[in-house]
């Protein structure tokens, strides 16, 4: 067998994977094989929240409608069991014509009401209770709009003297309009606390008139009912799944400690922990020199973090009295004159939780909160993490010996997340982090192997636990390790033995929040578009038809140096600037000892001045009267704080260098530590031929993408998603001994040679002649992967005589991308707008939408307008409306609008009109009284007749819950009740979103590029095509669908215009098999 190496390429919605074959020596020699796994974010694309929030928000609602349901019905038995109205009573007690609810609850704090008045109020009043928080904290807190409201009608009551809420919302002005929340707003929310004051005092006054049905046992009754709330710890009950506190049996264990519980984030030991490995992390840089802080500044910057809620860097520079030529390796100084502005907008706070408690106690007394021990404060935090409502709190609280006010000060804190140690753990290591240690150094003096993480043995193949993937919180990063996971397993199985060693890069946007990637896409986009106004000027303005990438660096360095060269300060004319060996773009400090090829590290020089300088720091190059004239430019000049550090350095020691490959050449992401943690502790690996040790790596991924424009090749997102497959192959090339020829091939050109304007040669400054090519993995690298790539590989492979084919019977397969099916069968059974069905008949429903949804139809009448004849005069009015505003709602009903009565008057407040629209499938709800859209298409059921061709089944969610699956396929611009009724001897086949097809066309299929900055051609035709099925549309009978590389894709794909459609399954690694007929499979859901 081949011994071979891996390459990954791991983002949130794909794995790029190339698998490599080993020589005698461990390097790579030949691509075995090589290919994108491309799958969906586990997120709502939208967004960005979890994919089960509309499951849990429709559960909780389904949850509060049964609860509410059931409270009435207890009102209900109540009134029945205390003989307040009998049944005959309670079935007609909102019969006929009835007196205003809210004027009844007001005249019933004065005046004796009925029975049947009486029971009217109760149960209005157990329908809007009002709202209670589970937690003082929350009330405390008071920001949000239903806790305001309830603030503002509390203050509103006392400074109009309404005795009770039924009163108020009579009485006032503010809701006269409407007494209930409506659109988002939450006005007429009151506590429910001020609801059961209002019972009371109905009870009370019922009493003093003499009415015997308001005893006070029925008062007690009734409020007992109308203030029970399940609390959030307690869950929806006995006998769930959910039920019990979810967050105390979600609590992993501790990596160093057997057997103990993850520290909450707000306790006191680990907060202190955290704070201890930030200080030993920090660095004061002077003049290149990085240096960590003394004892004396240690200490004092641990007193002062305990003393300072808000500490950030510029604090800590005047109470540490910093020197002004000093910065901190911890702060990003970005192009900008005012580092002070950088040292302010970074944050040094890692005892939130502290400061909240210590602010929170203090109330009790003056420093009351370091009264506290150590293990009170910790338990503080793990109860306040752990449990949400005041009696779990308490409970819990109680063994820790808190006084009744420290408790009732505890109830107003709430704190969330955990950590990865316990406490115990962090209590062990802080006595050595106090002395200045790493956490590694303090894993080891403290007794704790840190590196190794679990007991288990090694396998062939990795089958990880949900313990495995504690760690991971993030459900997007759940997906993609996952998929990274088949992947490998998939490449192992298929080889039939283990690799030598795994290389991977993960994307920036593992270690993103949603907001956080798309702040990062918009930067990049904003980014992009500079660029290329900046290509345009080169093609324009200079006359280079054709620039490249360097020259776009070029003239950036050029505009921020004004035209200088950078070691001489003679100027730079614009109009040579792109001309071969005039003025070339210098690592600042030399790439064959940074490794970094960063914008920061690059400065514009002329050319003469750049082979003088060969491997050496400018401050190394520059002597005597030109070094002072460059060290007053580059102040005067150079806005970067981290680009004027690096010009400015004196030397580099052995700590600069190895710190330069600790961050340039690895990835030291926490989630990148976590896959090398886990896969090196668990996947058994082939023996070193040579002696290596290392077997698994995270490589950075700016090397990968410098190695990548050095091999010369290029990366266009927009073209579809095989360069993931080629960045793998990238990755699995960059090795350290790859690391290594490079650093010896840039110190030689940095020393005796001149790069060439591609960058991929070593020229001699004198004869001109090549005298060394950049490192390439194996000599036939570019050429092999091009074949590859191409449409035969197999041909070009065998016809090249590639070494590694030669000799080994290695399976070449064009590039096929995998993309995993969606075959999700969960979610809403229907949209949440529920229609009227009343003109059905038509093929139309009937709905409410709001004025501001108004448009005028090319007849200048109200578009889709129900049956405006019914009220004639408010039509004519809304259209009048809509015309003074040139047909747009939006604009014309910003303001009230009134209902004309016909004598000129204005009327009632119109809000909603009825409009009615075309409907081919719907789902009847509320047992046939509504309609309501279909929500999500599960999949299609695909039919092929003789003689008439192809035609599909929409399967809906709503119809996953159905005895039988519906059998009438779609007929283009024909109603539901047109369509074909199909039989299951006909059916072949269901296609789900990326399941593949092959697909053959009775003339010709038509695609187009997807994506518009693609550098592919617009279109392309072909008989036969092997596309994924994305989407039906039901109206015109046409399928969507895109090539393997989502590079081309076809919008709409009418089924009856196919010669042939048939179905194909994928695996991982992209090798796709024909489906032969399958049996139509129903659902079976209870």
């Amino acid at each position: 067998m081949i011994p071979y190496a891996i390459g990954f390429d791991i983002g949130i919605t794909s794995v790029g994977w190339a698998v490599v074959a080993l020589d005698s020596e461990d390097k790579p020699y030949g691509i075995i094989n090589m290919g994108s796994r491309v799958f969906d974010a586990a997120e709502q694309p939208k967004t960005g929240a979890s994919l089960a929030a509309p499951r849990r928000e429709a559960r909780s609602a389904r949850r509060r409608l049964r609860r509410h349901q059931h409270r009435l019905e207890r009102i209900r038995r109540l009134l029945l069991t205390e003989n307040v109205i009998s049944q005959a009573e309670l079935d007609t007690l909102f019969a006929g014509k009835l007196e205003d609810i809210y004027t009844l609850r007001v005249k019933a704090l004065d005046a004796p009401v009925s029975r049947t008045e009486f029971a009217r109020i109760l149960l209005h009043i157990a329908q809007r209770r009002g709202f209670r928080s589970n937690r003082k904290s929350e009330t405390a807190k008071e920001d949000g709009e239903l806790l305001a409201a309830v603030s503002k009608n509390r203050a509103l009551m006392v400074e109009k003297g309404y005795r009770t809420v039924g009163e108020m919302l009579l009485q006032d002005p503010l809701y006269a309009a409407s007494k209930r929340n409506k659109g988002g707003q939450y006005i007429a929310t009151v506590g429910r606390d001020m609801v059961a004051e209002e019972v009371r005092a109905i009870f009370r006054t019922q009493r003093q008139l003499g009415q015997p049905f308001a005893s006070e046992e029925l008062e007690s009754r009734y409020l007992d009912i109308l203030l029970s709330q399940r609390s959030f710890d307690e869950g929806p009950g006995e006998g769930s799944p959910y039920a019990g506190s979810q967050i105390e049996r979600m609590i992993g264990k501790c990596t160093l400690e057997d057997g103990e519980q993850r520290a909450a984030k707000a306790t006191y030991s680990f907060e202190y922990f955290t704070l201890l490995q930030n200080i030993n992390h920090l660095r004061l840089l002077r003049g290149g020199e990085g240096s960590p802080l003394t004892p004396a500044q240690r200490e004092a910057l641990i007193a002062l973090a305990h003393k300072t809620k808000e500490l950030n860097f510029s604090h800590i520079r005047r109470e540490l009295a910093i020197p002004a030529d000093t910065t901190f390796n911890a702060v990003y100084y970005k192009n900008t004159d005012d580092a002070e502005e950088a040292e302010k907008k970074t944050k040094f706070s890692y005892l939130k939780a502290y400061h909240q408690m210590r602010t929170a106690f203090n109330k009790l007394s003056k420093n009351h909160f370091d009264t506290l021990t150590r293990a009170q404060k910790n338990e503080l935090g793990r109860v306040l993490s752990t449990y949400k409502t005041s009696a779990k709190i308490r409970a819990a609280l109680l063994p820790a010996g808190l006084s009744d006010a420290e408790l009732d000060i505890a109830e107003t804190l709430s704190f969330s997340k955990f950590g990865h140690i316990s406490v115990k753990a962090c209590d062990k290591l802080i006595p050595f982090l106090e002395k200045g240690m790493k956490y590694d150094e303090a894993c080891a003096a403290a007794g704790y192997d840190f590196k190794v993480h679990s007991g288990r043995e090694r396998t062939q193949l990795l089958h990880p636990t949900p313990d495995d993937l504690a760690d991971i919180t993030s459900p997007v990063v759940r997906r993609a390790v996952a998929q990274t996971v088949k992947v490998l397993n998939a490449i192992i199985r298929e080889r039939g033995c283990s690799p030598t060693f795994i290389n991977l890069e993960l994307a920036r946007e593992m270690a993103q929040d949603f907001t956080e990637r798309n702040q990062a896409k918009k930067s990049m986009d904003d980014n992009r578009a500079r660029n290329e106004r900046l290509m345009e000027r080169i093609r324009t303005e200079y006359g280079k038809e054709h620039p490249t990438g360097q020259d776009l660096v070029k003239l950036k360095l050029w505009e921020e140096q004004h035209g200088e060269c950078a070691y001489s300060q003679k100027h730079i004319s614009i109009e040579h600037l792109f001309e071969p060996d005039y003025a070339e773009v210098d690592h600042i400090i030399p790439y064959s000892i940074s490794f970094d090829d960063g914008y920061k590290n690059k400065i514009l020089v002329l050319a003469e001045e750049n082979r003088n300088k060969g491997n050496r720091l400018p401050l190394q190059y520059l002597q005597g009267k030109r070094r002072e004239d460059f060290i007053v430019w580059v102040e005067n000049t150079i806005r970067s704080t981290p680009k004027k550090q690096r010009l400015l350095k004196e030397k580099l020691t052995s700590e600069d260098e190895k710190q330069f490959k600790e961050r340039n050449l690895q990835d030291t992401k926490t989630m990148a530590r976590f896959l090398l943690n886990y896969i090196g502790d668990h996947l058994a690996f082939a023996d070193f031929a040579a002696g290596r040790k290392k077997h698994i790596t995270a490589v950075n991924g700016a090397v990968t993408s410098y190695m990548r424009k050095r091999w010369g090749i290029s990366k266009i997102r927009e073209n579809g998603d095989l360069h993931h497959a080629v960045d793998a192959l990238v990755i699995a090339c960059t090795t350290d001994g790859m690391i290594q020829q490079v650093s010896r091939y840039a110190a030689l050109r940095e020393c005796e040679y001149v790069q060439t304007e591609g960058g991929s040669l070593a020229v001699s400054v004198h004869t001109g002649e090549v005298l060394k090519s950049f490192p390439y993995p194996w000599p036939e690298f570019r050429r092999e992967l091009e074949a590859r790539l191409g449409d035969d590989p197999r041909r070009a492979v065998i016809s090249q005589r590639f070494p590694v084919y030669l000799n080994n019977d290695i399976p070449v397969r064009k590039l096929f991308v995998s993309r995993m099916p969606r075959r999700k069968v969960t979610g809403a059974a229907h949209k949440e707008t529920i229609k009227s069905p009343k003109a059905l008949q038509d093929g139309v429903v009937v709905t409410k939408r709001p004025l501001t949804s108004l448009k005028l139809d090319k007849n200048g009448e109200i578009a889709n307008y129900y049956m405006p004849q019914s009220d004639r005069l408010l039509y004519e009015a809304l259209k009048e409306q809509l015309m003074k505003y040139g047909g747009d709602g939006a604009k014309a009903f910003t303001q009230p609008f009134h209902k004309p009565k016909s004598d000129g008057t204005p009327g009632p407040i119109v809000n909603k009109v009825k409009l009615c629209e075309p409907t081919t499938l719907h789902v009847p709800v509320l047992k046939g009284t509504g309609v309501a859209d279909n929500d999500s298409m599960v999949r299609i059921d695909v039919f092929y007749v003789e003689g008439e061709g192809y035609y599909f089944v929409p399967i809906y969610i709503a119809d996953t819950l159905k005895k039988e699956l519906p059998s009438k396929a779609c007929v283009a611009f024909k109603p539901y009740e047109d369509w074909k009724a199909m039989s299951d001897e006909n059916f072949i086949f269901s296609l789900y979103p990326n399941d593949l097809m092959r697909v053959t066309h009775k003339n010709k299929l038509k695609l187009t590029k997807a994506q518009k900055e693609s550098t592919l051609p617009n279109t392309y035709e072909t008989k036969q095509e092997m596309l994924y099925y994305i989407s039906a549309g039901i109206a015109v009978a046409a399928i969507a669908c895109r090539t393997h590389d989502a590079a081309y894709e076809i919008k709409s794909m009418g089924i009856k215009t196919l010669e042939k459609l048939e179905k194909f399954t994928v695996d991982v690694l992209g090798e796709y098999h024909k489906v032969e007929r399958e049996p139509r499979m129903a659902f079976n859901r209870k």
